[in-house]
């Protein structure tokens, strides 16, 4: 397995388990500060990036995933509009398909999230496809 496919595979797995994590807790009604407010805003958007872009695979397996992951900015981009939507819909619809309260720094962490993905994926590819320096 490549080094950059098991760095991502590692990623998708600690990404995963830190969705998981904050799922368990709020349906157990937990309240554990930051990873309760804010992991899953961080985590989500940022494994679904991985996800699309079949960074921990190396492969795109749907249609779907072939489409949104076609580049990386397509991916952080639709990824962070679509969280952003579900979080300003909860202004004008708190209690619907998206239920809760807004709050402006889930922006923050989706972008955070989002970000790391998108330039750890743009600088391993730089260093990928830099020239060797003693040809």
């Amino acid at each position: 397995m490549p080094m950059n496919v098991r760095g991502w595979s590692l990623a998708y797995w600690l990404l995963s388990a830190s969705f998981l994590l904050t799922a368990a807790l709020t349906m157990l009604h937990i309240r554990a500060g930051f990873v309760t407010s804010y992991l899953a805003d961080l985590t989500v958007p940022a494994l679904l990036y991985v996800v699309s872009r079949g960074l921990a695979t190396g492969k795109r397996r749907n249609v779907l995933m072939r489409w949104l992951g076609r580049t990386p900015e397509r991916a952080a981009s639709v990824f962070f509009l679509a969280s952003t939507a579900t979080e300003v819909s909860q202004i004008y619809w708190p209690r619907g398909f998206f239920a809760g309260r807004y709050d402006p720094w889930d922006i923050v962490a989706y972008g955070a999230g989002l970000s790391a993905c998108y330039c750890c994926e743009r600088l391993q590819g730089t260093r990928l496809s830099a020239p060797d320096p003693g040809t």
